[in-house]
């Protein structure tokens, strides 16, 4: 059985913080959708802009910040 049939909604983007070596993260949110995935993303950004922040589904990498810092 799949997790829907128990009522539970399936979580494919986690937004995650990472430390400054890339090392260790925390799952900042596990989201339904990409959209808001986005939203958790900006909002992370704008509150510790240098942080380094990331979007995955499952090992797919869908969303870096900083960009070239990785």
């Amino acid at each position: 059985m799949d997790q829907e049939d128990y009522g539970q909604p399936e979580f494919n983007f986690n937004v995650e913080e990472w430390d400054p070596m890339g090392l260790h993260y925390e799952t900042l949110a596990d989201c339904a959708t990409l959209e808001l995935a986005r939203v958790v993303f900006a909002a992370a950004i704008a509150k510790k802009p240098a942080g380094r922040f990331m979007i995955r589904q499952r090992i797919r990498v869908v969303k870096r910040h900083p960009e070239s810092d990785w």
